[in-house]
């Protein structure tokens, strides 16, 4: 028992901010540009495509982790010169929304992903706590 809150703990403290973006006499940190390329491709995921929270919801059999899996094996494939364009196996929705681009492009939309995934499973987890 003592293993498996040795490995949950380093999780609550992440979740409780003790690691900030800023770091101490800093107002606010720059982020790097791919990080706000990862933000501004999750923005236009809710704006443009209309993936919001809400939307999100649905997916709770794991299918942003997967296709966020997809992008960021699409973009191994093409770092490593193989040019396979479809996506992988565990690509969750029909072929029309496999839409990778380039590594650099794939990957973006995979943090983005990632990102989506962690805002519904916090989500998820509020409402599970005030209920």
């Amino acid at each position: 028992m003592a293993i498996v809150d040795e490995q949950v703990q380093p999780l609550r403290v992440l979740k409780q901010h003790e690691y900030p973006v800023a770091s101490p006499g800093e107002e606010q940190a720059e982020l790097t540009t791919a990080a706000r390329d990862v933000l501004a491709e999750r923005r236009r995921q809710i704006e443009v495509e209309g993936f919001s929270l809400e939307h999100d919801r649905q997916y709770d059999l794991g299918e942003l982790p997967a296709a966020a899996a997809c992008y960021a094996l699409f973009a191994q494939r093409q770092v490593l010169g193989l040019r396979r364009n479809e996506p992988d196996h565990a690509w969750p929705w029909i072929l029309e929304w496999w839409k990778p681009g380039d590594a650099r492009s794939a990957l973006v939309k995979a943090g983005a992903l990632i990102l989506a995934e962690i805002e519904r499973l916090d989500h998820q987890e509020q409402k599970a706590t005030h209920v």
